[in-house]
C-alpha cells in the first residue's frame, strides 16, 4: 500500500470514531436536553431531516479534519527526533493543545450552560487527535 493512502486510512479510522462519538453525545445531548429553538421548530415542520444532515455534515467534517491531521502528525514525525512514550511527537502534541484552546474559547461562549459536556468533548478530541492519530500513522507505516 502507497504511504499517503495509509496516512489517509489513520486519519479516517480517527475521524470515524470522533465522528461516531460527537454525534452520539450531541444527539443524546439534544434528546435529553434539546434547545428551545428546535422545540418550536418540532412544533412547525419535520426536524428529523436537519438532524440527520447535520450528523452526516458533522462526520464527514470529523474525518476531514483527522485526515488532514494525520499528515500533520506524519511530517511531525519525520521532522523531529524528540519522542514522548505515551505520544510520538511532542510537537505534534503541542499543535493539537493549542487547536483544542482555539476550539474551547468559542465553543464555552456559545454553550454556556453545556460546559461539562463541552470539557467531555475536548478530552475526547485530545485524546483521538493528539494521542490516536499520531500513533496509527506509526502503526500503519509500520505495516
Amino acid at each position: 500500500m502507497e504511504e499517503p493512502l495509509r496516512t489517509v486510512i489513520a486519519g479516517m479510522i480517527s475521524g470515524a470514531l470522533m465522528g461516531l462519538v460527537f454525534v452520539t453525545h450531541i444527539s443524546l445531548l439534544l434528546v435529553n436536553h434539546p434547545p428551545a429553538v428546535l422545540i418550536e421548530r418540532a412544533a412547525v415542520s419535520n426536524v428529523s431531516r436537519l438532524i440527520t444532515i447535520s450528523a452526516f455534515a458533522t462526520f464527514i467534517g470529523w474525518n476531514f479534519l483527522a485526515i488532514l491531521m494525520s499528515f500533520a502528525a506524519q511530517l511531525t514525525l519525520e521532522m523531529t527526533s524528540l519522542r514522548l512514550s505515551f505520544a510520538p511527537s511532542f510537537t505534534y502534541l503541542f499543535i493539537v493543545v493549542f487547536l483544542t484552546l482555539f476550539i474551547a474559547i468559542p465553543s464555552l461562549v456559545i454553550f454556556r450552560d453545556r460546559k461539562i459536556h463541552v470539557f467531555a468533548e475536548l478530552l475526547v478530541f485530545i485524546g483521538v487527535f493528539g494521542f490516536l492519530v499520531p500513533n496509527l500513522v506509526v502503526a500503519v507505516h509500520r505495516m
